[in-house]
């Protein structure tokens, strides 16, 4: 079986394509009126952009994104398209890129609204998620969740609109994990690895604490997530939770847990004195760190405390959850109201997730008992990989 577990990660990088997320797909756009104009600036992380172009150079990627959403983001009032100036690229921090858009409309915004399409990434990656910050004239901002299946909003209007209420803040998050591969990844490799339902209510229970702290610590202002980092230990997470699920169920001894761990922990470590690491020098040594202590418990320990790694766990996730509401830029004022509610549309998309969950789970009990065996098992190699593959990826820097 651990010949197998070995196989199963080797498979993840050899099949995984250079076109392949190595960063969660998710972009950001913040969009102001003025008259009868638009404006917006859209960023995204250059690592997503090379998707874009099969031989995309890094010092070309802000032309390549500009020209993608001259052909992607579009504006119309009154069914008539407004037109649109040439996409401008702005500075940016390292790792991402920005690029300016502006629509001019025929008629003022405030008395003819108009209705913005954002297409961009969506053909090249049907999973992404795309998070939009829209500034009402006169009134509050509006937060806006873009996906495959719904990727248009309305900007201007009358401004004594709605703002962006509580129940939009629940069903940003609703859609934030339910669009989430990765963290419905973990949801599952948890709920392996607490092996009974009882003890898997309680790790969802210890998920909830932890990011529940780490949502109140963003919204005190004690605490700004760096998404890089966070990105990396989510798929760390998941490939710990799976790897330990698989070690429990195959009676692994605790080598196994240390020896894999080491191996992951190994690679950004190799990557920051080879310049090559987007991790910050805390991130890589806690990491290190936590392999160290974590990975000499065995399956069967972890399985036991996993309602206490789950608070862990939660950590990272909660800073995950966090920093996509960060990067709408929401006033402080509103930023508790919208971390609780994005909080609790969290909980009800983790509560469907470990619903389908268990009614799979009632399902496979039909099957014979060596079969159910080899499936959990494969589900768990196959979340490990997965989670390997996306804390590595995440760990390097392109440039």
């Amino acid at each position: 079986m651990i010949g197998r577990c070995l196989l199963g990660l080797l498979a993840a990088f050899v099949l995984a394509s250079p076109a392949a997320a190595h960063t969660r797909s998710q972009s950001y756009s913040n969009w102001t009126a003025e008259g009868a104009t638009l404006a917006g600036v859209f960023q995204v992380g250059a690592q997503r952009v090379t998707q874009l172009g099969e031989d995309a150079a890094f010092d070309t990627l802000d032309a390549l994104l500009a020209s993608h959403l001259a052909q992607t983001v579009s504006v119309t009032q009154d069914g008539v398209r407004c037109p649109a100036t040439a996409p401008r690229p702005l500075a940016a921090a390292h790792g991402d890129i920005r690029v300016e858009l502006e629509f001019h409309c025929a008629r003022g915004l405030t008395e003819s609204p108009a209705t913005v399409v954002v297409g961009a990434f969506f053909e090249v990656s049907p999973s992404h998620v795309h998070y939009a910050r829209v500034a009402r004239e006169g009134g509050q901002a509006q937060e806006v969740l873009a996906t495959v299946r719904s990727h248009e909003f309305v900007v201007g209007g009358s401004a004594s609109a709605t703002p962006t209420d509580f129940g939009a803040f629940f069903r940003l998050g609703l859609e934030h994990v339910l669009s989430g591969i990765d963290h419905l990844a973990f949801i599952v490799a948890l709920a392996l690895l607490a092996g009974g339902f009882g003890r898997a209510v309680w790790a969802a229970t210890g998920f909830t604490l932890g990011h529940s702290l780490t949502l109140g610590l963003v919204a005190a202002g004690w605490l700004r997530p760096d998404v890089a980092s966070v990105e990396a230990l989510i798929g760390f997470t998941v490939a710990f939770a799976a790897g330990e699920a698989f070690a429990s169920r195959a009676g692994a001894g605790s080598h196994v847990g240390w020896a894999t761990l080491a191996l992951v922990a190994a690679v950004p470590l190799v990557a920051k004195f080879a310049g090559a690491s987007a991790l910050p020098w805390t991130v890589v040594a806690g990491v290190a760190v936590f392999s160290l202590c974590a990975g000499g418990l065995g399956g069967t320990t972890s399985r036991r405390l996993a309602p206490v790694l789950a608070v862990a766990f939660g950590l990272a996730h909660g800073a995950g959850f966090a920093g996509a509401l960060l990067a709408l830029d929401i006033p402080r004022e509103r930023l508790l109201k919208a971390l609780l509610g994005f909080n609790l549309g969290v909980e009800a998309a983790q509560l469907l997730a470990l619903a389908v969950i268990a009614a799979v789970a009632v399902a496979g009990s039909h099957l014979r008992p060596i079969a159910r065996s080899r499936s959990m098992d494969y589900v768990s190699v196959a979340l490990f990989a997965l989670g390997v593959y996306w804390f590595v990826g995440r760990s390097i820097s392109i440039s």
